[in-house]
């Protein structure tokens, strides 16, 4: 579930909430790739630190572990809202870093493809002129089946001559 700036706010001190509200979408664009990460980096620590300490809550909560600093009371749902709005803030940090190394690898294949057109404009033609020339014509194709067939004269002289020899066989 998403946490709204105000609720963002809320939750976090001045020097988080600058941090954080850097990576919503108008002021992401304006970011450098360097402070993309050098803000990622932070936010990172910010979360490991929120990680811990939920940890830590939740286990003195279920009486686990000792207290630890007295002086700091509340629950263990407090550092683990904080830790889901620094998560969502790194989420935001690499989708922008992705979009822009997509657009980057993008623009790249294209001043690929157009140099590559370039070239193949400015390249001659090994093609050789089409004049008209004389052709042998059409050439023609024997049919296999033709070798192989019996001529008609000798068919009807087979069949007679079978004809004679079963009439002798009778008589």
């Amino acid at each position: 579930m998403s946490i709204n700036r105000k609720a963002e706010k809320a939750l976090l001190d001045h020097e988080e909430w600058t941090l954080v509200q850097g990576t919503h979408q108008p002021e992401i664009k304006a970011l450098s790739d360097k402070e993309l990460s050098a803000a990622r980096t932070r936010l990172r620590g910010l979360h490991d630190k929120q990680r811990d300490l939920s940890h830590a809550k939740r286990r003195i909560s279920q009486g686990k572990a000792d207290p630890r600093g007295g002086s700091f009371p509340g629950t263990y749902e407090r550092p683990g809202r904080r830790k889901q709005v620094f998560a969502q803030a790194i989420r935001r940090i690499n989708s922008e870093k992705e979009r822009r190394e997509i657009a980057a690898a993008r623009s790249t294949i294209v001043e690929s493809q157009h140099r590559a057109l370039a070239k193949k404009r400015r390249a001659t033609s090994t093609r050789p002129t089409n004049t008209p020339t004389a052709s042998a014509g059409k050439s023609s194709i024997t049919n296999p089946k033709r070798a192989t067939k019996v001529p008609g004269a000798k068919v009807g002289s087979v069949s007679q001559q079978t004809k004679k020899a079963q009439a002798k066989k009778d008589r």
